[in-house]
C-alpha cells in the first residue's frame, strides 16, 4: 500500500465504509431476488448490473475495514437471507420505480461519501460509484420515460417576476397556508409523498408474506405512517391546485412467501425509514412557508418515534450490528 493509501481512515470515513458495506449487503440480496423475478429483459439487465455494483461495493469496503484491522460486520447473505423459491412479489414496472428511486438514494449517500473523504483510494471509489448510481439513475429513468409511466412532478404557472419580496407574510405562519407554493416547495412535496407510495406497496409485499407477528405489526404501523404522510403533503398540492399523478401499474403480486429474512426486512424497514428522515429535514430546509416548516416537524417526530421502534424490534432480536465508536477512555482507564 502506497503513502497516500497508508493513512489511518477519517471518523468520516470510516463510518461511511462501514455503513455502506451493510446498505450494499442487503441491496444485493434484494437485487438478486429481483433480478430472478424480473420479466422484462431490460428489467432484468438493470437489476443484475446494480447487484454488480453492490457487490463490489461490499469487497472493496471489505478489503478497507481488513487493512484498518476493524472487524467485517457480518451483514447479510444469499445463504441465510434470500428465498430464492419466493414467488414473483412486485411487477416489472414497479421495480423499476424501486431501482429509480434505489438510484436517487445512492447518488445523495454517495455524495456525501466522497465530500467527507480524505484518502485518496476512498474518494476514487466514490467518485466511481456515483458515476454507477448516476448511470442507473439515467437508464431507469429513461425506460420509465419511454414506457409511459413515469410519475413527473407538477409543473406551476410563473409569474416570471424576479422582485424583491417586501411583505413579511411571504413567510406565512406556522399553522395556516396563506400564499401560494413556491416551485421548489411544490417538487418537495411531490417528491415525499411518491416515496412513501413507493414504500407503502413494497411493505404491503412484507405484510402480506411475513409470519412473524411483532414484524407485521411493525409493517402495518409503517404502511399506516405513508397514507399519513401521503394524505398530509399531497392534501397541500391539492389544496394549490396542483396534481398527484400516479402511476397506474405499482400493483404488488399475490405471493405469501416471504422473499427475505425477517432480519432483512427490519434492516430495510430502517433504511427507509432513515432515507425518510433526511428527505423530510432537507424539504423542511428549503421550504419558506412556516406552515409547511411545521407540517415536516410533525412528520419527523413520527417517524423518529417508528425508528425506535424498529430498532427495539431489531435489537431484542440481536439483528442490529454496533456501528463503529470511539473508546471509551474513562472505562479503558478502569480496566
Amino acid at each position: 500500500m502506497d503513502n497516500k493509501k497508508a493513512a489511518k481512515l477519517t471518523a468520516g470515513e470510516l463510518a461511511h465504509c462501514w455503513e455502506q458495506l451493510m446498505n450494499n449487503s442487503m441491496s444485493n440480496i434484494v437485487l438478486e431476488y429481483l433480478t430472478l423475478t424480473s420479466e422484462l429483459e431490460e428489467v432484468k439487465s438493470l437489476c443484475s448490473e446494480a447487484g454488480s455494483i453492490s457487490k463490489s461495493a461490499v469487497q472493496f469496503f471489505e478489503s478497507v475495514l481488513r487493512s484498518e484491522n476493524y472487524p467485517i460486520p457480518k451483514g447479510f447473505n444469499i445463504k441465510d437471507d434470500l428465498n430464492p423459491n419466493a414467488p414473483k412479489m412486485y411487477t416489472d414496472i414497479f421495480i423499476l420505480f424501486y431501482l429509480n428511486n434505489m438510484s436517487k438514494t445512492g447518488m445523495s449517500l454517495t455524495s456525501m461519501a466522497l465530500s467527507d473523504s480524505v484518502r485518496e483510494d476512498i474518494r476514487n471509489f466514490f467518485h466511481e460509484q456515483l458515476k454507477n448510481v448516476s448511470s442507473l439513475f439515467e437508464r431507469t429513468t429513461t425506460i420509465l420515460l419511454e414506457k409511459g409511466v413515469f410519475v413527473r412532478p407538477p409543473s406551476i404557472t410563473s409569474t416570471h417576476e424576479t422582485n424583491p419580496i417586501a411583505d413579511k407574510g411571504f413567510l406565512g405562519n406556522f399553522f395556516k397556508d396563506n400564499r401560494e407554493l413556491t416551485a421548489r416547495e411544490a417538487n418537495e412535496l411531490h417528491k415525499n409523498v411518491f416515496m412513501n407510495y413507493i414504500g407503502k406497496n413494497l411493505l404491503i409485499g412484507f405484510i402480506q408474506s411475513t409470519s412473524n407477528q411483532q414484524l407485521m405489526s411493525l409493517l402495518q404501523h409503517g404502511k399506516e405512517l405513508s397514507l399519513n404522510i401521503i394524505d398530509k403533503l399531497g392534501d397541500i398540492l391539492i389544496r394549490n391546485d396542483l396534481p398527484i399523478s400516479m402511476t397506474w401499474d405499482t400493483n404488488v403480486l399475490d405471493g405469501k412467501t416471504s422473499p427475505f429474512s425477517d432480519k432483512l426486512i427490519s434492516y430495510l424497514l430502517d433504511q427507509l425509514n432513515r432515507d425518510g428522515i433526511a428527505s423530510y429535514g432537507y424539504s423542511a430546509a428549503v421550504s419558506i412557508r412556516k406552515d409547511l416548516k411545521t407540517t415536516y416537524a410533525k412528520i419527523i417526530a413520527d417517524v423518529y418515534q417508528y425508528e425506535e421502534n424498529i430498532k427495539t424490534f431489531m435489537i431484542k432480536n440481536e439483528w442490529m450490528e454496533k456501528p463503529p465508536v470511539a473508546l471509551n477512555r474513562d472505562k479503558l482507564a478502569q480496566d
